[in-house]
């Protein structure tokens, strides 16, 4: 049988919410996608804003290993990389992503500088290419 004490502070632990997970999430940041479909990145295009927080969402529908290969863009920036994919880094930050078939790769990071940047696939005979425009913040 439990104590009356232990009784008591689960109790107030459900009461304050503390046991619901939803008490202490974070707000989900903005989702953009880029899938890969025979050896093209869909859209061609895509477009962030300067300084909010995004998750990049890298998705390999093809039979063949990806690189996702950012072209200037993460430079000098903090970036999350999460999902089944092995993510490699430099002496500027984050280089380049692998991304297995059928695989995916998630990049959280907050675009700190405005213009165009390409990103492409630098394996072998791919020549796959994309473009992410950051635009500024219009508030």
């Amino acid at each position: 049988m439990r104590s009356p004490i232990l009784r008591a502070a689960l109790l107030g632990a459900c009461v304050l919410g503390l046991f619901n997970s939803s008490a202490t999430a974070k707000p989900a940041a903005p989702e953009s996608e880029i899938v890969i479909r025979e050896r093209t990145f869909i859209p061609a295009v895509i477009s962030l804003t300067k300084d909010e927080l995004v998750t990049l969402i890298i998705k390999n529908e093809d039979h063949d290993l990806h690189a996702f290969v950012p072209l200037l863009l993460f430079q000098g920036l903090n970036v999350m990389v999460t999902g089944n994919s092995a993510p490699e880094f430099n002496e500027t930050g984050f280089a380049r992503v692998l991304i297995p078939p059928r695989g995916q790769a998630e990049i959280r990071f907050r675009p700190g500088t405005t213009g165009r940047f390409f990103y492409i696939c630098d394996l072998p005979g791919h020549n796959m290419r994309g473009e992410i425009i950051v635009a500024p913040d219009s508030s």
